[in-house]
C-alpha cells in the first residue's frame, strides 16, 4: 500500500504539459510566372501558317502560269478570281492535303516529344464517360445554335464585313469541293488545330505557371488570331475558350478533337438541315438563347464529373 501511496504521489508531482496548439500548414510556395513560356506560346501559330504558306504557296504559282499561257485579261481583279477559280479547281485538294499532312507530322512529333513524353499518359476510358459525352455533345450543339443567331446580329448590324466574309469563305474553295470539306475540313484540319492550339501552344502556357484562366483565354485567341480574319477570328476564339476550357478539366487532346470534328461536322451538315427548316430569323434567335442555357448545362456537367480535374479555372 505504501508503495502505491508513493506512486500516486510521483504521478501528481510530475508538471503538466501544456498542450500544444495545432501549427497551420505551411502555404506552398506561390510558383514564379514564367514570362518566356507565354511568348513561346505564340510561335506555334506561327510555325502554323509558315507551313500553310510554303505547302500552298507553289501551287497558286502553278495556278498564276496556267492564267498566263491561257491568256486571260489583265485586269488586277479578274486576274485574282481567275486565279482562285484555276487554283481552286485543279490543285486546291492537293494543297489542302499537303499542308495537313506536313502539319500533322511538324506537331504530332513537337506535341508528343515536348508534352507527352514525359508526363502521365490519359487514355480514353479516363476522359470519356457518360457526362464527357453528354457535355461534349451539348458544347457542339449549344455553340452552333449560338454561333447561329450571332450571325443573325451580326448581319444586321455589320452587313458589309458579313458579306465580305461570305465571299471570303467561297473564295477559299472549302465550301465548293466535298472532298476538301470531308477530308481537311472535318477531318484533318480539326486533328491539326488541337494539336497546334490545346497541345504545344497550351503546354507552353501551363509551363508559364500562369492561372489557368488565362490560360484558356491565351490559347483561345491564338485560335482564333491563327484563322486570319475577322468574323471566323471571333467565332473561332468563342469556341476556343471552350475547348480550352474541355483540355483543362479533363487534361487530354483527345476529347477535344473529338469536340472540334463534331462541330466542324455539324456546321457544314447541320447548317443545311436547319436551313431547309426555313426558320424565321426571330425563331434563330429564339435558339440562339436556348443555346446559351445548354452550354451552361454543359459546364456544370464538365464540373461534376468525376472524371474532370477538380480544381475550378
Amino acid at each position: 500500500m505504501s508503495e502505491n501511496n508513493v506512486d500516486q504521489q510521483v504521478q501528481q508531482a510530475q508538471p503538466v504539459q501544456p498542450v500544444q496548439e495545432a501549427q497551420p500548414a505551411a502555404e506552398a510556395p506561390k510558383k514564379r510566372v514564367r514570362v518566356g513560356f507565354i511568348f513561346l506560346s505564340i510561335v506555334p501559330v506561327a510555325v502554323l501558317l509558315a507551313i500553310q504558306s510554303i505547302t500552298q504557296v507553289p501551287f497558286l504559282i502553278i495556278a498564276a502560269l496556267d492564267i498566263t499561257t491561257s491568256g486571260s485579261s489583265t485586269d488586277p481583279m479578274e486576274v485574282s478570281s481567275k486565279l482562285l477559280e484555276v487554283f481552286n479547281e485543279k490543285y486546291a485538294f492537293i494543297a489542302y492535303l499537303l499542308y495537313a499532312v506536313v502539319g500533322l507530322i511538324v506537331f504530332s512529333i513537337w506535341y508528343y516529344k515536348g508534352f507527352v513524353k514525359k508526363n502521365p499518359k490519359v487514355s480514353f476510358k479516363d476522359v470519356f464517360g457518360f457526362k464527357s459525352i453528354l457535355a461534349t455533345i451539348g458544347v457542339v450543339i449549344g455553340l452552333q445554335f449560338f454561333i447561329t443567331a450571332a450571325f443573325v446580329v451580326a448581319f444586321w448590324a455589320f452587313p458589309n464585313t458579313m458579306n465580305n466574309y461570305v465571299e471570303l469563305m467561297k473564295a477559299s474553295g472549302l465550301m465548293d469541293s466535298p472532298i476538301i470539306t470531308i477530308v481537311y475540313g472535318i477531318l484533318l484540319g480539326p486533328v491539326l488545330e488541337e494539336l497546334c492550339c490545346r497541345g504545344v501552344c497550351f503546354g507552353f502556357l501551363e509551363k508559364s505557371n500562369i492561372k489557368p484562366v488565362f490560360i484558356i483565354l491565351i490559347s483561345g485567341l491564338l485560335f482564333g488570331i491563327m484563322h486570319m480574319n475577322l468574323v471566323q477570328g471571333i467565332y473561332a476564339s468563342v469556341l476556343g475558350f471552350f475547348l480550352g476550357f474541355m483540355r483543362y478539366k479533363y487534361r487530354s487532346l483527345k476529347i477535344t478533337i473529338v469536340a472540334h470534328i463534331l462541330f466542324n461536322l455539324m456546321g457544314t451538315y447541320g447548317d443545311q438541315l436547319i436551313s431547309q427548316l426555313n426558320l424565321p430569323e426571330g425563331g434563330t434567335l429564339i435558339l440562339g438563347g436556348l443555346a446559351l442555357f445548354v452550354l451552361v448545362f454543359a459546364i456544370i456537367l464538365i464540373n461534376g464529373d468525376n472524371k474532370a480535374r477538380k480544381e475550378s479555372v
